[in-house]
């Protein structure tokens, strides 16, 4: 919220325009009542939007405005005039820039897949966690570069399975969250130093290595399904004082999801196999062969203690609250960047590594883990086959 001169006091706001922000929490759309000195304040829209916490490249003022002015007396007996209005504050319609159209004229071009499959029994998960492209610390390129060699191990990893006789028919790809690095005003005070991307040029990046990452699996199962859960990375709005100014599910993580369903419609007929499930909530709970599979990024999991402390009180919290992810058989976080497996009974929280490599964590700590990509099968009798990638 923008800060208010001591002098203008609360007694100057003609009746129903006192500053503030009103959010519909169903919609996501904010109304902003902004009360300045400016009389030029259409032309600044802009730099309006940031003050209330808005990224003016996914927001704007949608349509018209109520506006009004009236002369108030301040103290000291200066007489000041203020301008205010009231204006709707809604997400721009996402990706529609250079970037977006070039991913979509590259996916208009490419062939339909064309190859026959085996019947099948088993889903191969594939978790995309924590890239978040953008950080300066490993580097963009060495990201890149690691998740590449990754995704030809995913590929030669589901042929030496099929070999073994495990006959996959589905991919998943899940997004658990914190794809890019971000860079929105009011985020992390180490960003400013951390960060080689333009939040763009991160978006546009993230699109491009799901989309390749779409088309790497397309002809090795007939059916793939894309799904994933925000992070606190992928929040898109923040006050001047880290709080989020829409809501929490603004963000950019599930946005990547929805743009890239729009690219893939620019050629039915190749990705006609591909299925786009975006959760309405911080976590997600599939049915895939028949186990009830769930995933969360980690970030709502509240304080206290280590990482397998923290998910099993939530994992916990989920079963008092009778939510789906109460009674899944298996569950799937990031977050925390390392590699973990848990079994309890017939439960199994698997923890995400990140392709993202922190050196300024080791050298701050000590501590590093190694970087990769979770991978293992699920059947009809449960999960099987773990391996990092």
């Amino acid at each position: 919220m923008p800060n208010i001169p001591e002098d203008w006091g609360n007694n100057f706001y003609k009746s129903g325009w006192q500053p503030g922000l009103e959010v519909n929490e169903q919609t996501g759309l904010g109304e902003i009542t902004h009360v300045g000195t400016d009389p030029d304040y259409r032309n600044k829209f802009d730099s309006i939007l940031q003050e209330w916490g808005f990224n003016p490249e996914h927001y704007e003022i949608e349509g018209s405005v109520r506006a009004s002015s009236w002369n108030v007396q301040l103290k000291g007996g200066k007489t000041e005039t203020f301008y205010a209005f009231k204006g709707i504050v809604k997400k721009k319609r996402p990706g529609h820039d250079k970037y977006f159209q070039e991913l979509f004229k590259q996916a208009k071009r490419k062939p339909p897949i064309t190859k026959k499959f085996n019947a099948g029994n088993t889903a191969f998960m594939w978790f995309m966690s924590d890239w978040q492209l953008g950080k300066r610390d490993y580097g963009v390129e060495n990201t890149i570069k690691r998740y590449d060699r990754a995704l030809q191990d995913g590929v030669n990893r589901i042929k030496d399975l099929r070999k073994l006789g495990v006959e996959i028919d589905e991919i998943y790809m899940i997004g658990l969250g914190d794809l890019t690095e971000n860079c929105t005003p009011h985020f992390y005070e180490s960003q400013p130093h951390n960060v080689e991307l333009s939040l763009i040029e991160q978006y546009a990046l993230a699109r491009s290595m799901i989309m390749k990452t779409i088309d790497t699996f397309l002809p090795h199962a007939p059916k793939l399904i894309l799904a994933g859960v925000p992070g606190n990375h992928g929040e898109m709005t923040r006050t001047s004082k880290g709080q989020v100014a829409t809501n929490r599910l603004d963000n950019s993580d599930t946005m990547h999801l929805q743009i890239c369903n729009e690219i893939m419609s620019a050629n039915k007929e190749r990705y006609k196999h591909v299925e786009v499930n975006i959760p309405e909530g911080f976590h997600q709970t599939l049915i895939i062969k028949g186990k009830k599979v769930s995933f969360t990024h980690g970030h709502m999991t509240g304080g206290g203690g280590n990482a397998e402390a923290k998910i099993e009180k939530w994992w916990k919290g989920q079963m008092y609250g009778f939510l789906p992810p109460g009674d899944a058989e298996i569950l799937v976080t990031a977050h925390y960047h390392h590699l973990r497996m848990k079994q309890q009974g017939d439960r199994t929280w698997f923890q995400a590594p990140s392709i993202d490599k922190s050196i300024d964590f080791t050298e701050r700590t000590g501590l590093w883990s190694h970087p990769g990509v979770l991978t293992f099968t699920i059947s009809d009798k449960g999960w099987d086959n773990y391996q990092p990638l």
